[in-house]
């Protein structure tokens, strides 16, 4: 087992990939808005993803998944004829193979279905520290195409960062993917639409997380959260712990201190902003002008600042925050993977407040950001 903090594990794939490793991975993932982990898990054959999901299935019930996903009616009699045909009961490649020849599954829905469900494992996985376990005794042939290759990484990743976009969008309701739903005292009483009460009398109780409903609803959370997004805009339910968001008296956020982020990593950003976005208006930026126009037009609080950044890096941007009268004593933490002495000399004299080495602990983010916006 390989423990790991927030934002090594994107590393730590990329390092199985290159080395081709085959195997399924189960991934713990430490949520700090909770105590109990959440697992997930990861298939590699030969280096390449070529699965992702709550957890392991064997052949069988990985294609009725995709017969249920797609919606086809003839998915369970072309399964039972695959399995008869089968040189290895337990082979992906091989049902698969079958299926498509028959024309009831195309190999590109079946990668787009696994594709999707990868990405939701890593939007939840990679900002969060946690365990990677591997069980190399399983063997696991699944590919997709005639070339029988795997998902394809920086594609992957691309989804991951729109995705996390999309989340940040939700946050003044879903601060986190944990967050629960709980029903207003009035909420039922305004629905008018059957399906949408069902949905909240059977899963809206106050006591599942979003994620929870997700997982048992076997639903993409993002598209759950949208539609609470908007039931709770409406005033039918609230997030436990959070103010009622209610059309007739608008929901007016209570001032938090801003905080803007300049970091070009989708991972770092992730888990900054579930370290911080709770207590904090985080605004992210991901190069040194969009963040220059951010701090001239945003009364920011306090600057994150990642060092290496294309273009102007960090301590050019410090330096150049620094020469501007008005932000000479807002507070500045570098954030870098360069832990020298003479890295933190460089970063003080460029004007740094503080200086954060990565990867760090969220605890470790929060009350060096509260030292400085507080006391």
């Amino acid at each position: 087992m390989t423990s790991y903090q927030a934002g090594q594990l994107h590393n730590l794939l990329q390092d199985l990939q290159m080395r081709k490793v085959s195997g399924v991975f189960y991934i713990d993932i430490n949520r700090n808005t909770e105590k109990n982990l959440r697992t997930r898990v990861l298939i590699l054959n030969n280096g390449s993803i070529v699965y992702g999901g709550l957890k392991f299935i064997n052949n069988q019930d990985f294609a009725r998944n995709i017969g249920k996903k797609l919606n086809h009616t003839w998915a369970e009699n072309a399964i039972k004829f695959a399995v008869q045909k089968l040189q290895n009961p337990s082979s992906f490649r091989e049902i698969l193979d079958i299926v498509v020849r028959i024309r009831v599954f195309k190999w590109e829905e079946i990668e787009d279905i696994v594709h999707t469900q990868v990405v939701q494992v890593l939007e939840l996985a990679l900002p969060n520290s946690g365990s990677l376990r591997i069980d190399s005794n399983v063997e696991c042939d699944l590919g997709y195409g005639k070339d029988n290759h795997g998902l394809d990484w920086p594609e992957i990743m691309q989804d991951v960062t729109r995705r996390q976009q999309q989340w940040t969008t939700l946050s003044a309701v879903f601060p986190y993917m944990d967050a629960v739903p709980k029903l207003t005292p009035k909420g039922l009483q305004v629905v008018t639409d059957s399906a949408v009460r069902q949905h909240l009398q059977q899963w809206v109780d106050g006591k599942r997380s979003l994620i929870d409903i997700a997982e048992q609803l076997d639903q993409d959370p993002l598209k759950l959260a949208e539609s609470y997004m908007t039931w709770a805009t409406s005033g039918w339910m609230i997030l436990e712990g959070y103010p009622s968001v209610t059309p007739a008296v608008p929901f007016v956020k209570p001032k938090k201190p801003i905080v803007l982020s300049v970091d070009d990593s989708i991972i770092v950003q992730a888990m900054i902003q579930q370290t911080l976005g709770d207590r904090y208006e985080l605004i992210l930026a991901n190069n040194a002008i969009d963040a220059l126009k951010t701090i001239n037009t945003q009364p920011v609080e306090l600057l994150l600042l990642d060092v290496t950044m294309p273009g102007i890096d960090g301590l050019e941007f410090c330096r150049t925050v620094r020469r501007i009268p008005k932000f000479k004593q807002l507070p500045i933490i570098m954030l870098t993977a360069r832990n020298k002495f003479s890295d933190k000399l460089r970063g003080q004299i460029a004007g740094a407040t503080h200086y954060l080495t990565k990867p760090f602990e969220h605890k470790q983010l929060l009350e060096l950001v509260e030292k400085c916006i507080y006391w």
